[in-house]
C-alpha cells in the first residue's frame, strides 16, 4: 500500500464516517456494516452504507426487503472505486453516518482511501487463527493511516464467535494486541444473522433477543467511543 499517497481533506461537518475493512472474506465485514448501519438507522439517524465490495452483498441484502425498507440507505460504488472519496464528499451533507463496506483486499486502494477520511476504522475478526493472522495486515494498515489521519480511531469487532476452547484461546490472543483494542461486545455465530440477510433487514426483525442485544451493545460502544449520546 502506498503510504505516501496524497491525502484528501477529511469532510468537515457533523457526518461520522466509519470504515469497515479486513483482508479476509467471511469475517463478518458486510454483516457488521449492515447490522450496525441498520441499527443506527432504527434509532433515527440518517445512515448510508457504501457498498465497495464487487460481490455487492450489502446491495443484494437491502434489495431483499419487502414491505419495510432496510433502515439505512445502501449506495453501491463498487464499480467506481477510484471515485469513492469524491462521491462520499457529496454525501456528507445528507447523512449522520456513512459506513464504508470495503472489499476484502488490503492491496486494494479502497481501504486505504476509506481510512484517510474515516473517524473510525472497524476490523471484524472471527477468533480463529487464520482470521487473526489476516487481521495483522489490517491493523498495520490502520496504524499507518493514523499517521496521516491522527483523529482516526481503530477497534476490532469480534464476529461469528463460537463456544469452545479454541475460540476462547484465539479471543485472548486478539485481546492481547497492544495497539488496537477490541470492543467488549461479541457477535456470536447465530443462524438469525444470515436469516436477517435473507429478508433484507437487521436481526431486530427476527425477534431474536440475544442477537438484538449483541448488535445494540455494539452500537452503544461505537457511539460512546465517538462521544455521541445515543438516541
Amino acid at each position: 500500500m502506498n503510504g505516501t499517497a496524497k491525502r484528501k481533506p477529511k469532510p468537515v461537518n457533523g457526518c461520522i464516517i466509519i470504515a469497515i475493512y479486513n483482508q479476509k472474506g467471511g469475517c463478518g465485514k458486510t454483516a457488521t456494516s449492515m447490522q450496525l448501519g441498520g441499527t443506527l438507522g432504527r434509532r433515527g439517524y440518517n445512515v448510508a452504507v457504501v457498498d465497495m465490495d464487487r460481490q455487492s452483498t450489502a446491495s443484494h441484502w437491502s434489495a431483499r426487503a419487502k414491505d419495510t425498507p432496510f433502515p439505512a440507505t445502501v449506495v453501491s460504488l463498487a464499480a467506481h472505486q477510484e471515485k469513492m472519496v469524491n462521491e462520499i464528499e457529496k454525501m456528507v451533507e445528507l447523512y449522520d453516518f456513512i459506513l464504508i463496506d470495503c472489499p476484502p483486499a488490503i492491496e486494494s486502494q479502497t481501504p486505504w482511501a476509506a481510512l484517510q477520511i474515516a473517524d473510525l476504522g472497524l476490523i471484524p475478526v472471527t477468533p480463529v487463527m487464520d482470521n487473526i493472522w489476516a487481521s495483522n495486515e489490517a491493523s498495520e494498515l490502520g496504524l499507518k493511516a493514523q499517521r496521516d489521519n491522527p483523529e482516526l480511531k481503530l477497534r476490532y469487532v469480534v464476529s461469528r464467535m463460537k463456544r469452545g476452547n479454541i475460540y476462547s484461546s484465539c479471543l485472548r490472543l486478539l485481546h492481547s494486541d497492544p495497539n488496537i483494542e477490541s470492543f467488549k461486545s461479541i457477535i456470536m455465530d447465530r443462524n438469525v444473522y444470515p436469516e436477517s440477510q435473507l429478508i433484507g433487514q437487521t436481526v431486530h426483525a427476527r425477534g431474536n433477543k440475544a442477537a438484538t442485544e449483541e448488535v445494540e451493545s455494539l452500537t452503544n460502544e461505537v457511539l460512546k467511543l465517538l462521544g455521541i449520546r445515543g438516541k
